[in-house]
């Protein structure tokens, strides 16, 4: 104990949190692989925090599960167990979900009291031989660590068993997600849970079984395997008649031991005793690494089967669907028809089918009851069932049984191949029936595909002839409207309609599939059918088709799935039963009377001097020497004595026990006692294999915590590490009364990286084997770096090697030399220069030259990748001159794998944009191209070598300019290509049109002549090719060439502004071509697919881009070709050729003189506002976007008074009508905004009169959570712009929609405590930022006036805050909206900051999540400009954080512009004050200013002159506050400033903002000290030069020309007052 008014240091406070409900002391528990705090509160809830005090999920209390009665993490923290008085849930800890629901796992009603979860290898032997001597205080990480060591750099794989291991359920496509809502809950409703239940067993976790035990009351306990798997139910109290009235506890294990401990209480009716149990799982040793199999493949059969009967549930209800409405609408015409003609709605239908003659009673029916609104609702009902009953079955149903296929033969080939009757239970018969039963669910499902398929197809032309029907009856015989129905050419496929009117329509013949027919026969023997149970199906489906009834009805898909239930029961029973033999409860072991209440328990690991009858804290030692068949146990059980408020004792007891060849026997119980300060003591609890801590309240009700030591020779040593209420810094030990020897001290084990071993994990789904195995790769880099390449490579270069290890070496090793970042690329490729030897490099250059060669395709592709990161690196410097010869000799003579991976190489170098390398390849051009056309010629009869050396040649055009200026070589080449468009492969076709878009990028000068004699030609063939891959690449040539011709006239446009005469040739092929191309195009535009989703690039829409370029290009020649075709298909009864017309009109509203277009657009505009109400939805976008194309570029033809108003409203009504038209209305709103917006602070508007409609239609769109979302998005966008162009006469509706969007938001913080899933998450955090950024716009819109609302705003803000959880984008948008307000009230924002700054500096210190770190770096400067020297007192902490990110590794590069910013505005918000931060801020800005871009790194570009600029504001800054009473404190500093100064000045690269900051920084400098001290740098000629060139400089605005002529005055002033002059 430590001395009374000692200090401390213990405990670092990570989190606090407020619950609801108080916490229950007896559940929390830590997550033994996440920093995951689960805990209970005693109103039933379980709540699971990350340590930061994020709340991660919850599960909620059941009504019938009675009180929590234990919490515990399964040990590899996937999972966690919440036991109930009669249930268990295993929930998941990545989505939160409950994967397992367990109840009445034994036949004991008794309440479940404990579980325990416990790990075990399954290969204990083996890893025994593999693991060096371990000494007393070796701990378990200590041994998975080595042992994975020695595995990986000893251990000699067992083929056969390495095989059975192999899991080819991993190639196969994931499954898909079911639909929420079934009887069995949503747990395979999203894709998190699927991977969470279907994960696929790894090499490594194959040899461990995790052992799940739960306790009851009764003395009952319950063991299982990976989640699912049953072994059985066992009874402490018929195990030994001390045993009778016993309880279990506590629950532990050790993975290298099959003996677990129970530590059990026993009530004698006198006092309660404490016994420790044996348990023996002898099969875990006797089954060996195939257990973890078994139980893992058994618990994934479970699932599917689950996943099965859900899909089976879901089917059936979509069946019933397609049916049910349509049932409705033909019974009431049913009673009609059957109480006046005596027939049916089905002989009518037939009847008007056949001979187009309509009963009055079915005209009536079809007008008046079902109409156009009907046959809606039926076509929608139907259509979407029918498709829902193809996906379910196509892609869950059909991929399920093929997992479940290849799952049961797994087992099988166990069952075949191992004596697994007897050590695992299996049977091949069993198994045999049940893949016969599998397949017969195949046969089934197929055959409910087809019907599904063919009765959709029916349906579909039974709509299409209702439609016409319903239209036709509905319409006046003698009225025009009738003649033009009757005259519209509609093609009915009569034979399918007549087929669904007398099938499906009635009786579906899905539903045969799915009535059990079993009802008669509820059990099938399967040698009374005489035959397979798939035979049977396979003839009564002969039969069927044969049109003969067949012999049997042999049950459905339910019926099936039932019967495949039944047959894996079986096994499930068989497997259990033999497992439970090889379970067997040992002797239990008195510890002496006591409470149960507080006491834990440990198993940890010994050395062999220790075998003497000496133990720890349920603690496995390995067998000495290794190969001995015994080993021993040892147990730690420690115990509160007492809990009364006087002085405690803690006893601490050792069992040990000795295990051979599975059964444990007692050799010795130690003890000793540990005396506490007076107190209660309320827990205690083993940290780790030598650490015990107790929890105790000492008199006067101080908590404290205490640190024992329990397992050193000299006895046991305690420390306090926390006293409620300050922090103990120097502890005192105390002695215990009892001592028990241990060997001191631990082992260091030395780690020898086995690169080639290791690469195999680097691929596996499991990411925690995939992260570990490639750190462990980059660990070994960093070590050896030299032997780490090597080994690859050789690895790389083994044929005899499996494949996928060897493509996982080949990425490996590129891997070496990779990275996004050009800093750290630079310090790969330094590392292979400089730590590798010339031997070393000629070796591994030489293996990856020679993998080129391997017949293996991958390793051959991995090997090119390598070589393209080593040529990165030699080219440049000439290190390696060989390469590029080899490779065209292996192109010229090698074979075709040969030529191929050698192209491939020299695709991969050349695509490379290492600026070095590009440079440097110039001089290998010849080589490179004599070997890609080689390959790429119509001579070469491999078409993958051709279509390689294609993509080789377009990566490469770029170097071989020198080849291109040769007349000869550059026909050559062209001609090569040309031929490759007409190979007849679709591939090289397309490659070949790439090749020459690229071409006419880089050498439209050449292009003349080629595009005279072929290429215009072969575009146009290429255009109407069928295959889309070559149309539209063939497409994209000729806007390569509008682009190109677009960029020559700006260049020569701009050369001759500048009075240059060197102008770049214009040869006018796309106005030469638009004749004939156009039309192609135009055509190409009818070719949508109705199914594409918005990001799908097709040639359609390939085409209408390249008509918008055609237009830019060729202006008004364009127009006439364009009307011709708008006019011919604008009515034209196909929508695909309607839409195209719209599209072409909108397509060429850029381009054109705008007074040749006004007058057509204000001739369009009524019929494109009619076309918005077209009965094709793609129509109308098509409309919605070419309108937003005339807001955006023809405006003024559109009048305010005649067109506005039905504009805006038909906008909004496609809005609202359809979520496929949102993006394109929303964009066409947003533009009229813009537009008639006029002049910012008008008192009104054109919109002015629209702006109260709109604003209502935009509510009620957005009005329900539970509308689309794309479209809910959309709307709140076009409020957003609708408010921030509100002229001043709707700033009160501004106001009053204030108060709706804060209702709003207020009413979304309740609904954060009702998400159930990731779905519900996601919509609520779209709804909330939506919501934000209205209110957003509304505080920048309103400014001051939003006072009134601050206190509201601020309150449901903070709320927000407080409700979200981890990795919301939520808070970016509420953080922007603070920085609004803020801006907005200025210096009364003040008294929100208290409550506001937590969240703030949390932001600030989430690097994790940059976006949010980013947005609250900028709310510093919002908040510090708006508060001014009120921002005084939070200024340390931003400082702090500011700090802490520029240190930290992940954000500091890329915030660093911000940063710097930030500090400018702090200093100029609060003024002198900042001298304290100057030091520090100086030098921060000076490290920044050592950046140089140099030529390699052109893609940090923008960021350097971000960076520049930051410098700029945060000096600029500086000097102002400074200028205030401090400018003494400035002058260590400026001859940093003025040297920053003169590097802007040399910059070449320049912006606007950048010369604005230094020209401030020369006014505020020369202010800041007119004494005229630095007067000579401010008469420098750069300084002069610098100012003059900023102050006439055409392209830059007033603003900035102010500043350097203000900073030109006080140059002049600071000179005069240094040198007695004035400069000129």
């Amino acid at each position: 104990m430590a001395d009374e008014g000692e200090e401390a240091a213990g405990l670092k406070m990570l989190a606090e949190k407020t619950l609801q409900s108080p916490i229950d002391p007896r559940h929390m528990t830590y997550c033994p692989t996440m920093d995951l705090l689960a805990l209970a509160t005693t109103d039933g809830q379980v709540h699971v925090f990350r340590t930061n005090g994020q709340r991660v999920f919850g599960v909620p209390k059941r009504e019938t599960t009675g009180d929590i009665a234990d919490l515990v993490w399964k040990p590899d923290g996937q999972s966690l167990a919440v036991a109930y008085h009669s249930s268990i849930f295993l929930v998941s800890a990545h989505t939160g979900k409950i994967m397992y629901e367990k109840d009445g796992l034994t036949s004991s009603k008794s309440p479940i009291c404990c579980i325990g979860w416990g790990s075990n290898f399954t290969t204990t032997p083996n890893t025994q031989k593999a693991v060096p001597i371990f000494e007393d205080r070796t701990t378990l990480n200590d041994f998975i660590a080595s042992a994975n060591e020695s595995k990986d750099s000893h251990h000699v794989p067992n083929l056969p068993v390495e095989l059975a291991f192999i899991d080819v359920a991993g190639t196969l496509p994931k499954l898909s997600s079911l639909p929420m809502g079934g009887s069995r809950g949503d747990v395979f409703g999203s894709r998190l849970s699927l991977d969470s239940l279907f994960k696929q067993l790894s090499t490594d976790s194959a040899g461990t079984s995790e052992v799940l035990m739960v306790g009851h009351e009764d003395g009952t306990i319950h063991l299982s395997m990976s989640e699912d798997f049953s072994i059985g139910t066992f009874n402490l109290r018929n195990a030994a008649s001390s045993l009778s009235g016993s309880t279990p506890v506590l629950h532990c294990s050790h993975p290298l031991s099959t003996t677990h401990a129970l530590l059990v209480s026993t009530n004698t009716g006198e006092a309660e005793e404490l016994q420790l149990v044996p348990l023996d799982l002898r099969l875990i040793s006797s089954a060996g690494r195939y257990l973890s199999l078994l139980a893992s493949k058994a618990t994934e059969l479970h699932n599917l089967l689950r996943y099965v009967d859900q899909n089976r549930e879901h089917i059936f209800a979509e069946i019933n669907a397609t049916q049910d409405l349509p049932s409705r609408f033909m019974r009431n015409i049913d009673e009609i028809l059957s109480e006046r003609s005596d027939s049916t709605w089905i002989q009518a239908a037939y009847h008007l089918v056949v001979t187009g003659h309509c009963y009055p009673e079915v005209k009536e029916w079809l007008v008046d009851e079902v109409g156009e609104r009907g046959h809606k609702r039926w076509d929608k009902v139907a259509t979407a069932g029918y498709e829902s009953i193809r996906r379910l079955t196509f892609e869950s149903l059909l991929p399920a049984l093929d997992r479940l296929s290849v799952l049961v033969s797994r087992l099988r080939g166990l069952s075949r191949f191992q004596d697994s009757d007897f050590l695992l239970g299996l049977s091949t018969l069993d198994l045999d029936n049940i893949i016969d039963s599998i397949n017969c669910l195949q046969l089934q499902s197929h055959g409910l595909l087809k019907c599904a398929i063919s009765e959709a197809r029916q349906f579909s032309a039974f709509s299409t002839w209702l439609r016409h029907e319903i239209e036709k009856q509905a319409t006046d015989p003698t009225s025009a409207s009738a003649q033009e129905v009757a005259e519209k050419d509609v093609v009915f496929d009569y034979s399918s309609i007549l087929e669904y009117i007398q099938g499906a329509m009635t009786a579906s013949q899905m539903l045969t599939f799915w009535g059990s027919h079993s009802e008669s026969r509820p059990q099938w023997d399967l040698k009374a059918e005489g035959g397979v149970l798939f035979e049977l199906y396979k003839n009564q489906m002969k039969d069927e088709a044969n049109g003969s009834p067949p012999q049997r009805r042999l049950p459905g898909l339910d019926g099936l799935i039932r019967h495949l239930h039944d047959q894996c029961g079986s096994l499930f029973d068989r497997i259990s039963d033999t497992q439970r033999r090889n379970v067997q409860i040992g002797a239990p072991i008195y510890l002496g009377a006591g409470t149960s209440a507080c006491v834990d328990m440990k198993m940890v690991t010994e050395g062999p001097e220790n075998r003497r009858a000496q133990s720890a804290t349920c603690q496995s030692i390995l067998p000495w020497p290794p190969r001995e068949e015994k080993h021993m146990v040892c147990s730690w059980v420690a115990r509160a004595e007492d809990t009364a408020l006087t002085r405690g004792t803690v006893r601490i007891f050792r069992v040990s026990l000795v295990v051979d060849n599975g059964v444990s026997s007692s050799i010795g119980v130690q003890f000793a006692r540990i005396p506490t300060p007076a107190g209660a003591v309320r827990d205690v609890k083993f940290v780790d294999d030598e650490l015990l801590m107790l929890a105790f309240v000492g008199q006067g009700g101080v908590s404290y915590l205490l640190k024992i030591e329990f397992r050193l020779r000299e006895g046991f040593t305690s420390s306090l590490v926390y006293q409620e209420g300050h922090l103990i810094r120097q502890p005192r030990v105390a002695e215990g009364d009892g001592r028990m020897s241990a060997e001191p001290g631990g082992i260091d084990l030395r780690k020898e990286e086995d690169v080639a071993a290791r690469i195999v994990h680097t691929f596996p789904a499991d990411a925690s084997i995939r992260n570990n195995a490639e750190q462990q790769l980059l660990q070994a880099a960093e070590v050896d770096f030299s032997g780490y390449v090597s080994t690859l490579a050789h690895e790389l270069a083994n044929e005899q090697a499996q494949p996928h290890i060897r493509s996982a070496a080949g990425i490996a090793l590129k891997n070496s030399f990779s990275a996004r970042d050009y800093s750290r690329l630079r310090e790969l490729q330094l590392r292979w220069r400089e730590r590798v030897g010339a031997d070393v490099k000629t070796t591994v250059k030489g293996l990856a030259l020679g993998t080129l060669a391997s017949k293996d395709s991958r390793a051959g592709q991995s090997a090119a990748q390598f070589v393209a990161s080593i040529a990165a690196i030699e080219i440049p410097r000439n290190e390696w001159p060989e390469l590029m010869p080899a490779l065209v000799a292996n192109v010229g003579e090698g074979e075709d794998h040969l030529k191929q991976a050698s192209l491939v190489t020299i695709g991969y170098i050349c695509e490379s944009d290492d600026a070095e390398l590009r440079d440097s390849l110039v001089q290998h051009s010849n080589a490179i191209l004599t070997a890609v056309v080689q390959g790429a010629r119509k001579e070469e009869t491999n078409v993958e070598v051709r279509l390689s050396a294609i993509r080789a040649l377009t990566d490469s055009l770029e170097f071989v300019r020198t080849n291109f200026e040769n007349e000869g070589e550059r026909n050559y080449i062209m001609q090569v290509i040309c031929e490759a468009t007409q190979s007849g492969d679709s591939r090289i076709e397309s490659g070949a049109y790439a090749c020459l878009n690229r071409i006419m990028g880089l050498y439209y000068d050449k292009m003349r002549f080629y595009m005279e004699k072929a290429l215009f030609g072969l575009t146009i063939l290429g255009m109407k090719n069928p295959e889309e891959d070559v149309s539209k690449l063939a497409v994209e040539f000729w806007c390569s060439v509008c682009e190109e011709e677009l960029a020559i006239e700006d260049d020569n446009a701009l050369t001759q502004q500048e009075g240059g005469t060197e102008l770049r040739p214009y040869f006018n092929f796309a106005r030469v071509a638009a004749r004939e191309v156009i039309p192609v195009l135009l055509d190409l535009l009818a070719e949508q697919d109705e199914d594409a989703a918005d990001e799908d690039y097709n040639t359609s829409r390939a085409a209408y881009q390249c008509l918008q370029l055609f237009a830019q290009t060729v202006g008004a020649d364009i127009v006439q070709a364009v009307l011709g075709f708008v006019e011919r298909n604008l009515r034209h009864e196909d929508w695909h050729w309607r839409e195209a017309a719209v599209s072409a009109f909108g397509a060429i509203m850029e381009g054109p003189p705008e007074q040749m277009l006004e007058p057509l657009v204000r001739q369009a505009l009524p019929v494109l506002i009619q076309m918005m109400e077209d009965n094709a939805v793609q129509v109308q976008d098509a409309a919605a976007y070419t309108l937003g194309r005339v807001c955006e570029n023809v405006t003024d033809a559109i009048d305010p008074q005649t067109h506005l108003p039905p504009l805006v409203r038909s906008l909004f009504t496609g809005l609202s009508n359809n979520p496929k038209m949102a993006s394109s209305c929303c964009w066409a709103l947003m533009n009229l905004a813009d537009r008639f917006a006029g002049e910012p602070g008008a008192s009104v508007n054109p919109l002015s009169a629209q702006f109260p409609d709109s604003v209502t239609h935009i509510l009620r769109v957005t009005e329900s959570p539970d509308g689309d979302a794309q479209l809910r998005m959309a709307a709140y966008e076009v409020l957003n712009t609708f408010v921030t162009n509100a002229a001043n006469d709707s700033l009160p509706i501004v106001a009053k929609l204030s108060d709706i969007i804060l209702q709003r938001l207020e009413n979304t913080v309740p609904m954060q405590q009702q998400i159930v899933s990731v779905d519900d998450r996601n919509t609520l955090e779209e709804i909330q930022t939506s919501l934000a950024s209205a209110l957003l716009a509304i505080i920048q819109r309103l400014e001051r006036e939003i006072k009134p609302q601050a206190d509201r705003i601020m309150h449901v803000l903070l709320q927000v805050l407080n409700s979200v959880g981890a990795k919301s984008s939520v808070p970016d948008t509420v953080f922007a909206t603070v920085g609004a307000l803020a801006n907005a009230l200025e210096e009364d924002f003040a008294k929100y900051m208290d409550s506001f700054a937590s969240f703030q500096y949390k932001a600030l210190g989430n690097q994790e999540e940059p976006a949010l770190c980013a947005m609250a770096v900028g709310l510093v400067s919002d908040i510090t400009r708006s508060l001014g020297e009120a921002s005084l007192p939070y200024c340390d902490a931003y400082m702090n954080y500011l700090l802490q990110i520029l240190s930290g590794t992940s954000n500091g590069h890329q915030l660093r512009p911000a940063i710097l910013q930030s500090f400018g505005d702090m200093a100029q918000a609060i003024g002198p004050h900042f001298e304290k931060y100057l030091s520090v801020v100086a030098q921060v800005l000076n490290q920044s200013s050592t950046m140089t871009l140099t030529d390699g790194a052109m893609e940090l570009f923008d960021y350097f002159i971000s960076l520049r600029e930051g410098i700029a504001d945060a000096w600029d800054g500086a000097i102002v506050a400074m200028k205030q009473g401090k400018a003494d404190s400035l002058r260590p500093y400026v001859d940093s400033i003025i040297k920053f100064v003169h590097s802007v000045a040399q910059e070449p690269n320049r912006s606007e903002s950048l010369m604005r900051g230094a020209t401030g920084i020369i006014g505020d400098l020369a202010g800041a000290f007119p004494g005229g001290e630095y007067g000579e740098a401010f008469r420098s000629d750069w300084m002069i030069q610098l100012v003059r060139d900023v102050r006439t400089s055409p392209d830059y605005s007033a603003r900035t020309k102010e500043t350097a002529k203000w900073a030109r005055e006080q140059m002049k002033r600071q000179g005069a007052g240094g040198q007695g002059s004035q400069m000129s």
